[in-house]
């Protein structure tokens, strides 16, 4: 029966591949799950990795409470499969719930939320409840102690934004999918042992989904909005070369900023040096270097002053484009 059941999931994923081969969806065939992608192992606490990122406890809790409530077989209370982590774009929602299931050794079955729209009828579906029966298999078979499906930027797929937005059979069929896996977790394709696998959903509105899929009881919400002290303590990580005071003060001088704002500071900084250099050696010598396998040393010098400027100059360069937007 196992092995049948198997064939039958082989068979399932080799016709979404071969349909979006036909029509050369070449995107769609990039961004989805991989089922035999190796897993990722604990990451211990002393590992570079935990120096390099700083999860907040609250986010960590509320998505290792999801993985872990849902795993247990004799919880008293009923568990909703579905966590929803909604809040402003930027701020790491996707990022951080990938870090901390790393951290659980939990793999991670990825569906973004342009794969939620297709020209073949019912795909989309069909593509989250193969991704749920595979997860579900992978924990059946030892594979994996913990498996989750990841489903990012769901509302890009699935909101509702107004008369502009065109309605297809996918959304009613994704959204009908959905329901059916949060009421009856372990009974997929007239299967009644399948392996309870939790879902999680990322999203900047969830105000635009269909109301019955997201109420409580059905999926747990949780709304990320860092506070001032989280993202001083993630933005430390990010800029471990300045002290705690200089770290609250830049944060506190972009504090209308996203988490995203900082990562991308730091980049300009890079470019900087980059750039610098290709002045001082010449673009064919850095070409060379590369294309021989040594690349050129990117440490730019980051101090707070610079920083501030460099920050500055970025919000100045953002409020032209949105000016420009507005026209």
């Amino acid at each position: 029966m196992a092995e049948d059941w198997k064939q039958e999931l082989d068979s399932m994923d080799e016709k979404i591949h071969q349909r979006r081969s036909q029509h050369g969806n070449s995107a769609n065939k990039t961004t989805g799950y991989d089922r035999d992608k190796p897993v990722k192992g604990v990451i211990p606490r002393g590992d570079k990795m935990n120096n390099e990122v700083y999860i907040p406890e609250r986010f960590r809790r509320i998505v290792t409470l999801h993985v872990i409530k849902n795993l247990m077989t004799q919880s008293v209370t009923r568990v909703p499969l579905l966590l929803g982590i909604h809040g402003s774009s930027g701020d790491g929602k996707t990022y951080q719930c990938e870090k901390v299931l790393e951290e659980l050794g939990a793999k991670s079955f990825l569906i973004s939320g342009g794969q939620l729209e297709s020209h073949q009828a019912g795909e989309p579906a069909q593509l989250i409840r193969t991704a749920y029966l595979n997860a579900g298999r992978c924990m059946q078979t030892r594979e994996n102690q913990a498996t989750v499906v990841l489903i990012n930027d769901i509302d890009t797929g699935l909101g509702s934004w107004g008369e502009m937005v065109q309605y297809t059979i996918n959304r009613q069929t994704v959204f009908g999918e959905l329901m059916h896996l949060v009421d009856y977790p372990t009974s997929v394709e007239g299967r009644s042992n399948v392996k309870r696998v939790p879902i999680i959903i990322t999203g900047n509105d969830f105000t635009k989904l269909y109301e019955p899929l997201v109420r409580a009881g059905r999926m747990t919400a949780f709304e990320w909005n860092p506070s001032l002290e989280e993202k001083t303590q993630i933005v430390s990580r990010i800029f471990p070369e300045i002290s705690s005071q200089d770290c609250v003060a830049l944060v506190n001088e972009f504090r209308t900023q996203p988490l995203a704002f900082f990562p991308h500071l730091k980049a300009t900084l890079t470019d900087d040096e980059l750039w610098q250099q290709i002045q001082q050696r010449g673009i064919h010598s850095i070409i060379s270097s590369i294309s021989n396998g040594i690349e050129p040393d990117l440490r730019p010098s980051i101090q707070y002053p610079r920083l501030l400027q460099a920050g500055t100059n970025l919000l100045q360069s953002g409020q032209l484009v949105n000016h420009l937007r507005r026209t």
